[in-house]
């Protein structure tokens, strides 16, 4: 009993985390295949408040929010189309 306490333990504190910082695959509204970033690492957005600022349409907000694929809480995260995902090692302006 101790033995299985003490793995599950060990899955909590060391497995968990980096299962957690991993980025999933998911679906834009769009449809096309996307993986689950901070939006600072999409170019989309940054391509977007490069153009608009703090001004961005309507159409481009909502689609924004269509994109988000994690709760508010754990920071701005949408769904981001594979060849607009910035890798970890690059460096982003919003960053």
């Amino acid at each position: 009993m101790r033995h299985t306490l003490r793995l599950i333990l060990l899955w909590l504190v060391i497995l968990l985390p980096s299962l957690c910082l991993t980025q999933p695959s998911c679906q834009t509204p769009e449809k096309s295949p996307g993986q689950c970033v901070h939006f600072s690492a999409c170019r989309f957005v940054l391509r977007e408040y490069a153009m608009y600022k703090e001004h961005m349409p309507p159409t481009v907000m909502r689609f924004l929010q269509r994109s988000r694929c994690r709760p508010k809480r754990d920071g701005y995260h949408l769904c981001c189309e594979l060849k607009d995902v910035i890798p970890a090692n690059a460096n982003s302006k919003l960053k």
